[in-house]
């Protein structure tokens, strides 16, 4: 699929662009199998978190769910780019106060996402501090760079012939960030892509909340 953007965005001005627009110059993964908390499907064949197509609004709504209500949410490109076929994205704000557009949550879906980004081994990008293989996905994270960068956390996930990745800046990155007492947890992070609505099709009822979202700015 060519160079990926994780290896072509420095973790700077990832956060730029999409954290501190107002503060900094301009500056990703997930998971998993299917998980809790969601709707099941039947036994005539339905995929297990519907079949509908899904929308930036529903992943949005089903991430809100893990993490709270967000100051605001919308469409988001760039990681769902990163796919072959299918992307899709949404962007959540956490914390904006006028000044700092917030913390940033990324939940991007798709098929044809380059290996690469899952697999610790095929990983190059220079600016990352860690990369771990869990039983759920590819954990990986850019380190806080003082007075500049807070450091990035990504997870990426393959569900068979779809992958789910997700990205979250906005707090400081000092380690390994499943021992950092992080706003939204790693562990909240594998459940967002766990859950089975998060994938290229969901559930009626996901598209439905997504539709009615009081955050959605887009």
């Amino acid at each position: 699929m060519g160079v990926s953007w994780l290896s072509t965005h420095p973790s700077r001005m990832v956060h730029a662009r999409r954290v501190r627009r107002t503060l900094l110059p301009i500056a990703c993964l997930v998971l998993a199998l299917v998980g809790c908390g969601a709707e099941t499907g039947d036994q005539a064949g339905e995929p297990v978190g519907g079949d509908v197509p899904t929308t930036p609004r529903a992943l949005a709504a089903v991430a809100a769910e893990y993490t709270g209500t967000p100051s605001s949410a919308d469409r988001e490109a760039d990681a769902a780019e990163e796919f072959a076929r299918g992307g899709v994205g949404a962007e959540l704000r956490f914390g904006s106060d006028g000044e700092y557009d917030g913390d940033a949550l990324t939940v991007a879906v798709g098929q044809g996402l380059d290996p690469s980004l899952t697999d610790c081994e095929s990983t190059t990008n220079e600016y990352l501090a860690g990369c771990v293989e869990t039983d759920l996905g590819v954990l990986l994270w850019e380190a806080e760079a003082p007075e500049e960068d807070p450091g990035v956390v990504y997870v990426a996930v393959e569900k068979g012939d779809t992958s789910v990745l997700l990205f979250y800046s906005g707090p400081a990155i000092t380690g390994d960030p499943r021992e950092l007492d992080l706003p939204i947890s790693v562990e909240s992070l594998f459940d967002i892509a766990s859950d089975p609505r998060v994938d290229v099709t969901t559930s009626q009822a996901a598209i439905e909340a997504g539709s009615d979202l009081s955050f959605w700015r887009g």
